[in-house]
């Protein structure tokens, strides 16, 4: 008799070899509570309902770390390992993937219903994912249900267009949308443990940044600077899988000003000199949470006069900013709001960027953003950043653009972020 195989019928099962669960013989080192995780999939029941969704399958790394926990050390953006996460009104959530994957998804995830398949012919499982993403919607009952996918932006995808299409030919009787208003209502109000995390991750960054700045002087290279933030990356656990943020110096040089340029690989030799000016941007990641700052600096005893005046006028303008900014203002208010204060300092200057802020958690640019088109309204429980400043329009003084991350609070705001002056920086 033929017996059709199927994702659980592992081959060393089969063999009569015991196949051992990780929970019970390794580390199980979840960095999500667990709960927090039946919190974060019950809020995305009732969110699911709100909107009208039946489901939604989830490509994106930080979609998968939020709705499962499940995190691993790189993104795997190849076909080969393709795998996601399929959170629905009436099941628990299911994980579909490569067999290589599981012992991440034991070690990481409360997820138990796990579908596996392998282009391995030994393992003896389907060898398609598509294949075993369609079981796994049709024996949870979705194949004629409305499923929701991750159309929108802000996502790390690790799915190709060519797939998403195949996956809605191959369930013609289901009806995608997008789950973007799902995923958005629910991650841009932060849970308590989140508010928390970001908490001890900005005092850790606060402590690696302060250290990379004050190094910052001449006779050092851009590489050096870079090299001592790194170091302190590790000291606070802060190089984390994955790690795919860096704090980016801008420079303009005394060789050439008005030539401000983003400082990449070919350039970290560069001797730092008397006279340079910069800004630095982003920063480490904690347990998948992003941080970013920026600060202005000048390499040298005293600021230029007219650089003195534009580092006071861009704390002016974000600390007025900053303090008027409450609960229930949209991004686009928000954005006018920094218009005005900019205007106040100087009737010269105009916002450089077509935002003054963003949310942030495990990525470092969220929604919602303090844009002119951006009309979501600020809630209590929000993570968010504000940045904003005054610039030489002349480009041979950079100015001071300063940035810290706030949580919204049923007041207004409540700074999170370091210890360290928002005035341009003196580097010695």
């Amino acid at each position: 008799m033929n017996t059709k195989h199927t994702a659980k019928d592992h081959q060393m099962e089969r063999e009569g070899v015991a196949w051992s669960d990780s929970t019970a013989d390794d580390d199980f080192i979840p960095h999500l509570p667990k709960e927090e995780f039946d919190h974060r999939i019950a809020a995305a029941k009732k969110m699911l309902a709100k909107h009208g969704l039946d489901a939604m399958i989830l490509f994106s790394y930080d979609n998968k770390y939020y709705y499962g926990g499940y995190r691993e050390s790189n993104i795997r953006y190849s076909h080969r390992w393709r795998h996601c996460v399929i959170v629905s009104q009436e099941h628990d959530p299911v994980f579909v993937g490569e067999t290589v994957l599981s012992n991440s998804v034991r070690r990481t995830t409360w997820i138990r219903d796990v579908r596996s398949w392998s282009q391995i012919k030994m393992w003896r499982l389907p060898m398609k994912f598509i294949d075993v993403l369609v079981d796994a919607l049709k024996s949870i009952h979705l194949a004629d249900k409305v499923i929701g996918l991750e159309y929108g932006p802000e996502y790390v995808h690790e799915v190709s267009i060519d797939e998403i299409r195949e996956i809605e030919h191959s369930l013609p009787d289901a009806k995608f949308v997008s789950a973007d208003k799902v995923v958005w209502e629910q991650r841009m109000v932060k849970t308590p443990w989140e508010i928390e995390l970001m908490r001890i991750a900005c005092d850790k960054a606060g402590r690696v940044l302060a250290k990379g700045w004050r190094a910052i002087r001449p006779g050092l290279t851009e590489r050096d600077i870079h090299r001592i933030i790194w170091e302190e990356y590790v000291k606070e656990d802060m190089y984390d899988a994955i790690d795919i943020t860096n704090v980016t110096l801008f420079m303009c040089g005394t060789d050439a000003p008005g030539k401000w340029r983003l400082v990449s690989t070919p350039f970290y030799d560069r001797v730092i000199k008397e006279g340079d000016q910069g800004f630095a941007d982003s920063g480490p990641t904690y347990k998948g949470y992003w941080t970013d700052f920026q600060r202005s600096f000048y390499v040298g005893k005293k600021l230029p006069p007219k650089l003195a005046d534009l580092s006071k006028w861009g704390r002016d303008a974000y600390l007025n900013t900053v303090k008027n900014i409450v609960p229930g203002m949209r991004g686009c208010d928000i954005f006018k709001l920094a218009e005005k204060e900019t205007y106040r300092q100087d009737w010269n200057q105009a916002v450089p960027i077509d935002f003054v802020g963003h949310g942030i958690g495990l990525l470092n640019h969220e929604q919602p953003w303090f844009s002119p088109d951006d009309v979501t309204e600020l809630k209590p429980g929000m993570v968010v950043c504000v940045e904003m400043g005054c610039f030489g329009n002349d480009l041979l003084y950079f100015g001071n653009m300063p940035e810290d991350i706030y949580l919204v609070t049923d007041t207004g705001l409540e700074k999170l972020g370091i210890d360290f002056p928002i005035d341009v920086y003196l580097c010695k």
